[in-house]
């Protein structure tokens, strides 16, 4: 269960990179300045928000498949957060 997690997180983030250079390629190939500006910012900030649509996804899809989002979290120590400090403890300073 958890290789196809890890696989389908592969494949949608080699996807998204391969869309990314191409989308780059084909902005930087534009002959007019100002079109290929604006192809260039376009491509930048549609690139990096489908970057991140991927890696949430990913995310989401792992937490699924693999079953651990209803998993409770481990206590604190209470130890290294107490505020009061003991003799030898100078290094916590």
């Amino acid at each position: 269960m958890s290789v196809t997690a890890v696989l389908g997180a592969a494949a949608l983030t080699l996807g998204s990179m391969i869309a990314l250079v191409t989308g780059t390629i084909r902005a930087v190939s534009i002959e007019q300045t100002p079109l290929r500006l604006l192809a260039v910012a376009a491509d930048l900030i549609l690139g990096t928000l489908r970057l991140l649509a991927c890696v949430y996804l990913a995310t989401h899809l792992t937490v699924r498949i693999v079953g651990v989002g209803h998993a409770e979290f481990p206590p604190l120590p209470t130890e290294e957060f107490s505020g009061e400090l003991r003799s030898g403890d100078s290094g916590k300073i």
